[in-house]
């Protein structure tokens, strides 16, 4: 049987946290107790990592996979959103003496990236599932190296899972909505199901429910998730006379961008006749006529604590359970939704 963490804390006597700094040569114990860990370790057998770091030093890379099933969600105009991800991985790689490679799949079948990835050596994967659904993940866990999904939410993967926390987002923007006077809110979702659209579009029913707002049917717009289309999208539900709520909450920012273009179209002001909301904050979002209100993720943190969780997998240091983290955001204030409170 394996040697592993808690049998060396165990007969140190140390937790499995000062055995995984001092195996690791990281501050946090003494000297003393460093080397104690270390000769206890070898006497058991434990292969340390900074024994053989150096030889292996040709052989440190962990790869992102940027995976485009579709692209109308993962395109050109999210790329700033996902260099974001890339360069909170690569500070926390970095850190801990590993280096990140890109690997871009445009449209190809999972099976083929499955099949064209097995042998293709890295130490460790993440994978960016943001267009991914649960049969694709479960095809991508069959590759061997220890792996993390990022941008995306499955409950029954079987590998760790960091996201945004879209649920309390959600919730986030519908109460400032509310706190503005709001009470007739809509939904701007998108035609392509993804987790983090399904789980935002469960934020806002959750969130109306709690604010005791009533649901209605004619206040959800279903419009395409890139720019071009969801514009033309909701200019033909606007054409075909939709009632128009005092507030929008739209799925992310490019669905704002397009929704906010064909509102403009029919002659509606922003925020005078309807308040919009979005999520993601895009660099282009403090730009929009008018600056959209969004919430803003924290992707360097998800690509931190990714890259974390990923690098105690690999390095045999963390043995528990799958994790399934959810990271929050900030609400960004801009001119897109008008106070319908007297002041």
């Amino acid at each position: 049987m394996a040697i592993r963490i808690v049998d060396i804390a165990k007969a140190a006597k140390v937790s499995p946290a000062a055995v995984s700094l001092a195996l690791n040569n990281k501050p946090g114990v003494s000297d003393e107790v460093k080397a104690m860990i270390i000769s206890l370790a070898k006497e058991l057998g434990y292969k340390i990592p900074s024994d053989d770091r150096a030889a292996r030093s040709d052989n440190m890379t962990i790869r992102l996979m940027k995976i485009v099933k579709h692209g109308h969600i993962v395109n050109e105009r999210h790329n700033a959103f996902i260099a974001d991800y890339l360069e909170g991985l690569e500070t926390q790689a970095k850190k801990a003496g590993y280096k990140l490679e890109v690997s871009f799949f445009n449209k190809v079948p999972i099976e083929d990236i499955v099949e064209s990835t097995k042998d293709v050596p890295a130490k460790g994967l993440v994978i960016l599932g943001t267009e991914l659904d649960e049969r694709d993940m479960e095809l991508l866990e069959r590759l061997s190296a220890p792996l993390v999904f990022i941008d995306t939410f499955n409950p029954f993967s079987s590998h760790d899972c960091v996201d945004m926390n879209n649920t309390d987002e959600v919730f986030r923007a519908i109460k400032y909505l509310y706190e503005c006077g709001h009470r007739d809110i809509g939904l701007v979702k998108g035609t392509f199901e993804t987790k983090n659209f399904k789980m935002r579009e469960n934020g806002y029913h959750e969130a109306l429910a709690y604010f005791a707002l009533p649901f209605k049917e004619d206040s959800v717009f279903a419009v395409d998730s890139t720019f071009e289309q969801s514009y033309a999208d909701m200019a033909q539900l606007l054409e075909s006379d939709r009632r128009l709520p005092s507030a929008l909450f739209c799925v992310n920012d490019m669905v704002a961008y397009g929704c906010m273009k064909a509102v403009k179209k029919e002659g509606y002001r922003i925020p005078e006749d309807v308040s919009v909301i979005g999520f993601d904050d895009l660099p282009s979002s403090a730009m929009s006529d008018p600056p959209l209100t969004t919430i803003r993720v924290s992707k360097h943190q998800i690509g931190r604590r990714a890259m974390s969780l990923l690098i105690e997998r690999i390095e045999g240091n963390f043995e528990d359970k799958p994790e399934r983290v959810l990271v929050g955001g900030e609400l960004i204030v801009r001119q897109s939704v008008k106070s319908l409170v007297a002041r």
